[in-house]
């Protein structure tokens, strides 16, 4: 093999992929029968949310086991609409992790509520439930775990503490659709649980979200603030059938039939889409156990993920640190990605609330190496073996 093929392209070598065929760390999975779902969905009397709407929050909440499924138009919307159905105000503390994308503690911050933080386990990244207990206070109202990369978090131990305080739980299950705690699927707790549909999660309706619970009266709620707040049988409605009236602040979070068919279609292949993220996660695996200095996700006793996300950390004993290999990575046109910027770390969150760096020590010692790589259902074998040659390249390099 020539000295060119050997070098990482950031060093002068040949990058593995061209440029024209660079690949992301996530990504979709559209077929024929997904397009022809849509296509039949615009061909309909409703475009926007009509029937196919609700054959999708059927066919969601049968998956999860759930009451009440109610589709919405993002991860970020669900996160927003649960918190306020969950009745957050603006004296109330709700904690959360800081290892989440900043839509987490939105969730409360929509509300007028503090998002307080709990560090996370450095072996899943998940929310600590120790940690959890040494932030409640007098003011802690609600918690809102999240299952980080797919991986559920101890969720009988969390539902201990929320039953002990009187918390109200939003289970923050984006990453997570497909995933099982002791075979129980991840969304199916108390009290309500949310998902996303982007196009690098497990399911994609290009965008879109779900809020899902057992309990009427939050679904109730939910379905009221999704849109609008209207009172759609108000008195007088009877006799005046154009009567309709807003009863508070609502929002137009409306889903649409077109993104539910795409969603039901994609149901129907979420078993093969776990089976092949864990087929790549297979490999990943047998391939890095002799490389020294990469540390692959933890897999707990009972619990079956459905990764989202394959985060590794990079750590000194790799020969560089993450900043360098990330950097070698998208030199081999292969788009690693990291996950997450501890929220303390944003401005935000420092300005209005006072967090700052040093705060939550875990969570920061493992984001000095996570990096997540390539996943998702339509990288084939060669994708694959193009991410572990670009790894060992950049390994060997350095050592």
């Amino acid at each position: 093999m020539s000295d060119q093929q050997l070098r990482p392209a950031i060093a002068g070598g040949e990058p593995i992929r061209p440029p024209d065929e660079a690949m992301g760390y996530g990504g979709q999975s559209i077929t024929e029968d997904d397009k022809e779902a849509v296509a039949e969905a615009l061909g309909g009397d409703y475009i926007t949310r009509g029937p196919t709407v609700d054959g999708f929050e059927e066919r969601v909440a049968d998956y999860i086991g759930v009451d009440h499924a109610i589709a919405v138009t993002s991860g970020t919307a669900a996160l927003h609409l649960a918190g306020r159905a969950a009745g957050f105000g603006s004296s109330d503390e709700v904690i959360t992790t800081p290892l989440t994308f900043a839509s987490t503690a939105h969730a409360a911050v929509y509300s007028g509520a503090k998002p307080v933080f709990a560090d996370v386990k450095p072996d899943t990244r998940n929310i600590d439930p120790d940690a959890v207990r040494e932030q409640i206070t007098e003011d802690t109202v609600g918690l809102i775990p999240m299952h980080y990369a797919g991986q559920p978090c101890e969720i009988d131990e969390l539902l201990v503490i929320a039953d002990e305080y009187d918390l109200t739980v939003i289970w923050d299950a984006c990453h997570a659709l497909g995933s099982t705690w002791h075979g129980e699927p991840a969304g199916s707790h108390p009290d309500m649980a949310i998902f996303s549909f982007h196009p690098v999660k497990n399911v994609t309706t290009a965008e879109g979200g779900m809020v899902v619970t057992d309990d009427d009266n939050l679904a109730k709620r939910v379905r009221s603030l999704r849109s609008f707040e209207i009172d759609y049988d108000s008195p007088g409605h009877e006799d005046e059938p154009w009567y309709q009236v807003t009863e508070d602040l609502g929002y137009n979070y409306n889903f649409t039939d077109l993104q539910a068919a795409l969603g039901l279609s994609q149901m129907e292949r979420i078993e093969s889409f776990k089976r092949r993220r864990d087929e790549i996660i297979d490999r990943y695996e047998v391939a890095f156990t002799n490389i020294e200095g990469l540390l692959t996700p933890t897999v707990k006793e009972g619990v079956d993920p459905m990764w989202h996300l394959y985060a590794v950390e990079v750590v000194e004993a790799f020969g560089c640190d993450r900043k360098r290999f990330v950097n070698a990575m998208h030199a081999e046109n292969i788009y690693v990605q990291v996950h997450y910027v501890p929220l303390h770390f944003h401005p935000f969150f420092q300005d209005e609330f006072g967090y700052e760096r040093g705060d939550y020590p875990v969570a920061e010692g493992v984001y000095q190496g996570l990096v997540s790589l390539p996943l998702y259902p339509e990288m084939d074998n060669e994708d694959v073996e193009d991410v572990l040659r670009a790894v060992q390249r950049i390994q060997q390099h350095h050592t």
